[in-house]
């Protein structure tokens, strides 16, 4: 990898965004001085600091100026707007919490003048960096090559992920690509390792990477003396894909590799704290302007048809398998039947309001008091009754994993169909692996997204919900 060049792409971007930034404020001073003299000369002077400040504390939280985040165009487009609004946001927030009492208004000229000046800044910039990027290859008269040896799945992977990110450099692509050779001793796979490391080298070949089974290889140490002395990187990737047709994640903890099933989002701490606040907020919002009314009305409703409590309380499998107490408006009438039993559609058990409640979804609103307190989110897998994880569990040999998280009072699975009543245990394997989806690829995006998603398939009603 050419470092200089990335380093002098990263400063570039950064220092001419940093200029349009503060040129921006200039402006809208200017324009602010000329239609309102009597702006405080303390708002004015504070201006370009502040838009410092909060241009600086945008592009470090989302990581603008990271190597793999600017190198990487969706990333970095993504990322550009969002701290672009993440500063225009604080930039107005700070006006009105500071200074309130100044003549300002965000639909004025200068305002607008500015905010359009920025918008156009970062539209055309993006485009310009996108143009040389994809010349920059050209502009690089020593090349840095990188070639992979070893034909199989994992060296497969990685050439794709090579040649999506060869900015910097030249990738040649897998050496033994076209070899038909299956070695079967260490012995033999060395020879033929050596004389590849030798054959690079002589083609110029900056930095190899070599992907095979650990087993393979005896002595690492040896291989690595060997690229030195033709002043060749050489970088080792075990290859595990014999081992299963599962794609592994894979982390260093310290000096040790450590290789997971699949990847977790939720196992980040910063990602369960954002994923909680989310949580305490929905449930609060919903509780205090939703619960507060219609709780008593529904409350009314069922009492005056049947006799019995408000709420049904149910013991339901948690997060790591715990159980915990799940709430929701009592849709049926009390012992009638076996509470385990799912709801079938036309199900006698069922109150008339209970079909509305039911139908609607409103019957899980209470479950809100149970995300308040811990137990569960807004949006996850679909908690269950104790023995129908047992059941499920000894048919369905990756169930557990969707416990994983916090049961949601909505979930993936539910927005895409896959909802009520499972009447036999491929139904159960189809939502399992939808919660796993989910599971693998989380986002606070995501979670608002099903949340959307949720408020569109009950308004259009959804005829597994019964």
């Amino acid at each position: 990898m050419r470092n200089r060049h990335k380093f002098a792409f990263i400063v570039f971007c950064a220092f001419a965004d940093m200029f349009a930034m503060v040129s921006s404020t200039v402006l809208f001073l200017n324009f602010s001085n000329e239609q309102n003299s009597t702006l405080s000369s303390l708002f004015l002077n504070e201006m370009i600091p502040i838009t410092i400040f909060s241009w600086l504390f945008s592009v470090s939280y989302f990581q603008l100026y990271r190597v793999d985040v600017l190198f990487n165009l969706e990333y970095f487009f993504r990322n550009s707007w969002r701290a672009f609004f993440s500063q225009r946001i604080m930039w107005q927030i700070y006006i009105l919490l500071f200074h309130q009492n100044t003549l300002y208004s965000f639909g004025s000229k200068a305002n607008l003048f500015q905010l359009g000046f920025l918008l156009l800044y970062f539209l055309l910039s993006r485009i310009i960096f996108t143009v040389a990027i994809e010349k920059v290859k050209g502009w690089i008269f020593k090349r840095y090559t990188v070639a992979i040896w070893g034909f199989n799945k994992t060296s497969i992977e990685l050439a794709s992920h090579l040649e999506s990110n060869s900015l910097f450099m030249d990738f040649v692509g897998i050496v033994n690509e076209n070899s038909s050779i299956d070695y079967t001793n260490n012995k033999d796979f060395s020879q033929a390792l050596s004389k590849a490391i030798h054959s690079a080298s002589e083609n110029n070949i900056n930095e190899l990477y070599i992907v095979a089974k650990p087993d393979y290889i005896s002595d690492l140490n040896f291989f690595f003396e060997l690229g030195d002395k033709h002043c060749m990187r050489l970088k080792f990737v075990p290859d595990f894909s014999s081992i299963s047709k599962k794609h592994f994640n894979s982390s260093s903890l310290n000096n040790f590799h450590v290789i997971n099933p699949r990847f977790e989002p939720l196992q980040n701490a910063y990602n369960r704290l954002l994923k909680r606040i989310f949580d305490v907020v929905v449930s609060i919002l919903v509780i205090v302007l939703i619960l507060s009314w219609l709780y008593p009305l529904v409350a009314f409703l069922i009492k005056k048809e049947s006799k019995g409590p408000v709420l049904f309380k149910q013991i339901r499998t948690g997060k790591k398998n715990k159980p915990f107490c799940c709430y929701k408006f009592r849709s049926m009438y009390v012992n009638i039947g076996d509470e385990s039993k799912q709801a079938k559609k036309g199900d006698a058990r069922v109150t008339k309001i209970g079909k509305f409640l039911r139908k609607t979804s409103l019957d899980e609103m209470p479950q809100f008091f149970n995300v308040l307190v811990g137990n569960m989110s807004v949006v996850g897998p679909r908690p269950h009754m104790i023995k129908h994880t047992s059941d499920y569990n000894d048919h369905i040999r990756n169930f557990m994993v969707r416990h994983f998280v916090k049961p949601g009072i909505t979930g993936l699975s539910q927005v895409l169909g896959l909802r009520g009543e499972t009447k036999n245990v491929s139904d159960m394997k189809k939502r399992v692996s939808t919660d796993i989806r989910y599971l693998q690829n989380w986002s606070l995006l995501t979670d608002i997204k099903i949340c959307f998603l949720t408020v569109i398939v009950t308004l259009k009603g959804d005829e597994n919900a019964f």
